[in-house]
């Protein structure tokens, strides 16, 4: 039997589509389809083409569940296909409490404002970066390989001849041999940015990146713009599961990725278990105004999960909003310092030619 090559788990786009089929299946026919019909309907439905490699596991999970000994949240997770933990805790919360036909499609909307976010995040941000780092690498290049080899014949042959250059082009050969002599300088500017993005998650540099982050005025809007979407989005898929409310705040902490606010959230919820209201236990968060104001209105009404659910667009649109605002910052920074720095860097490497012949 040869080696057969696909997909072993499901990605967050993947879970997005599974749980979307799911709420599907579950809320067919006016809600009475049994939750054991519709567990097989979407496993068989994620059992073909590119997902064959998963209908073992998938046969597994309808079985289980069909069999009437094992609940869902038990089977997906003991199939170990990629449902995380914090999925698995809220469809647990959901089945225990019988609230699975309306927590499962608000989580899947969670997940998929989440998949989108971060991709939206990630897109616009990409290009400025890697232009900014391109523009960096390319000046370095001028002013350690091309300058070199124009101006140092010249100054070989006749060495008193560079106060006869421009000012200009004075300072960029002090600066080459500068970084010529202090080489391990060029090669750490150019290998930091790739150390960081591959070691970034790990715990020596982490925490680092999370106080540079925070401490940065645009970087921190974005942040807590994104983790604010990601919670007016989960926090309501949370209460809908039937879990305590401290409880939901707990498992909201391990939706969130940013530390900081994650830790917040922790520490509201076990205010919150101590007897404190849960809008006052969420005072302290870094979010706007009106999402305290909501949790506030929403206790007093019992509609939590109404009222936080309305802050879901025009949190959406801040997020945009503070996301073009980062962008447009950093293509200030690329275009006006990044590339007119390797403009005349090239500059110097084209005219100095012209400099070195009359020297001769």
């Amino acid at each position: 039997m040869g080696l057969e090559i696909g997909i072993t788990k499901l990605n967050l786009e993947d879970r997005v589509g599974f749980f979307r089929t799911f709420a599907g299946w579950l809320n067919s026919g006016a809600g009475r389809m049994p939750v054991a019909e519709a567990v097989s309907n979407t496993c068989d439905a994620y059992s073909h083409d590119e997902y064959k490699t998963l209908r073992p596991k998938m046969e597994l999970i309808a079985r289980e569940v069909q069999g009437g000994q094992t609940r869902f949240y038990e089977a997906i997770r003991m199939a170990d296909i990629g449902f995380e933990a914090q999925e698995v805790g809220i469809i647990r919360a959901a089945e225990e409490s019988n609230q699975l036909r309306q927590t499962i499609p608000a989580l899947a909307q969670a997940l998929y404002m989440q998949h989108t976010g971060r991709r939206n995040l990630v897109s616009q941000l990409t290009m400025p970066i890697v232009v900014g780092f391109m523009l960096i690498a390319m000046s370095i290049g001028v002013l350690t390989i091309m300058l070199p080899m124009v101006i140092q014949p010249v100054l070989d042959r006749r060495p008193d001849s560079l106060g006869k250059f421009p000012i200009i082009l004075q300072y960029y050969w002090h600066a080459s041999v500068w970084l010529r002599a202090n080489y391990m300088i060029p090669i750490v500017i150019m290998l930091f940015p790739v150390a960081v993005f591959l070691f970034r998650k790990t715990s020596l540099l982490s925490p680092t990146l999370e106080k540079m982050k925070m401490g940065f005025s645009p970087t921190r809007r974005l942040a807590i713009a994104f983790n604010s979407v990601l919670t007016v989005y989960f926090l309501p898929a949370l209460i809908r599961s039937g879990m305590p409310t401290y409880r939901a705040l707990d498992e909201l902490s391990n939706c969130i990725a940013n530390p900081t606010i994650a830790y917040q959230i922790r520490a509201a919820g076990q205010d919150h278990e101590t007897g404190i209201r849960l809008g006052q236990s969420l005072d302290a968060l870094p979010f706007r105004a009106s999402f305290v104001n909501a949790v506030v209105s929403g206790e007093q009404t019992g509609a939590i999960a109404e009222r936080v659910e309305e802050l879901q667009d025009p949190y959406s649109i801040e997020l945009e909003r503070q996301i073009k605002l980062v962008v447009s910052k950093l293509k200030f920074m690329v275009m006006a310092v990044l590339l007119p720095f390797f403009i005349v860097s090239t500059y110097t490497s084209l005219v100095g030619p012209i400099f070195a012949l009359m020297e001769y």
